[in-house]
């Protein structure tokens, strides 16, 4: 019988490509390798929460795939490469990219959110702080291996208990909690990204690990609009919650300076080594 091992996914090459890409535009078009201005960021679809709460939802992805400089982009592959690759072995590579992607979404919902609640108690600067980086994705696929440490992941459910792989170790729970802890410590680093992430990581991974013996189409249908309506739901809640009427008036403050001024801080999402 075939062994199954940790392989290199092309999933999560494209992953890695797609945000390279992404980065070799922004060169292409004049934006600085090492450090880009907030308004830059902004301009390429940044999450600054005033902006993604007042009618620029879009934010929450396309900020995901932008990166504060090349340093912070290196880590973030390096992070994802090796992530995203055993994500793919336990799940297969139809649900790392979605639990990349809705990890991503909501991982953005929490940094809006928990800027909107700062504001809330008198601290009207951190809407106006850009947040951007593929970290809240890659915290996704570390709870995604969480939730594969108890649950038998799909793409081995199957195979006879002698023949399934060893999979992700128990050192996952070390590494995941060194990154957390990291956040706490290292400056200027979008923690509630991180730790919605790695939240919204292990709630779409057990969506993905659910009934892992059913392969209908039905079943696969079921799995992602069960994950579909998560991600709708809390950006609903997002922007239902979010005091409209005080962000509407504070953007149209700002309606005269399309962005921050350059001196603005930008929260990289980069988890530590």
């Amino acid at each position: 019988m075939e062994q199954h091992t940790q392989r290199h996914s092309r999933a999560a090459i494209a992953l890695v490509a797609l945000n390279v890409g992404v980065w070799l535009l922004q060169l292409a078009s004049g934006v600085s390798p090492l450090h880009p201005a907030s308004p830059t960021l902004v301009a390429w679809g940044g999450n600054l929460p005033l902006f993604t709460l007042t009618g620029e939802t879009w934010r929450l992805l396309t900020a995901t795939f932008l990166h504060g400089g090349v340093v912070h982009l290196a880590l973030n592959m390096l992070a994802l490469r090796m992530t995203a690759d055993l994500t793919a072995d336990e799940y297969g590579n139809a649900r790392m990219v979605a639990i990349y992607v809705a990890g991503g979404i909501l991982a953005s919902c929490a940094s809006a959110l928990w800027a909107e609640r700062q504001a809330t108690l008198a601290m009207p600067t951190a809407l106006l702080t850009v947040s951007v980086g593929a970290s809240g994705a890659v915290m996704a696929q570390f709870g995604a291996l969480l939730v594969a440490l108890v649950v038998t992941p799909p793409r081995f459910v199957a195979l006879p208990e002698g023949e399934r792989p060893g999979g992700v170790g128990g050192r996952l729970v070390a590494v995941v909690a060194a990154n957390v802890a990291l956040g706490f410590v290292v400056p200027h680093v979008d923690q509630a990204a991180h730790i919605g992430g790695l939240l919204a990581g292990m709630a779409v991974g057990a969506l993905m690990a659910a009934v892992p013996r059913a392969t209908s189409l039905g079943a696969a249908f079921a799995r992602y609009a069960a994950t579909g309506l998560l991600v709708a739901g809390c950006v609903g809640a997002l922007l239902h919650f979010a005091p409209q009427d005080k962000l509407v008036v504070m953007r149209a403050v700002w309606a005269g300076r399309l962005s921050p001024a350059p001196s603005e801080p930008v929260l990289p999402r980069a988890p530590g080594p």
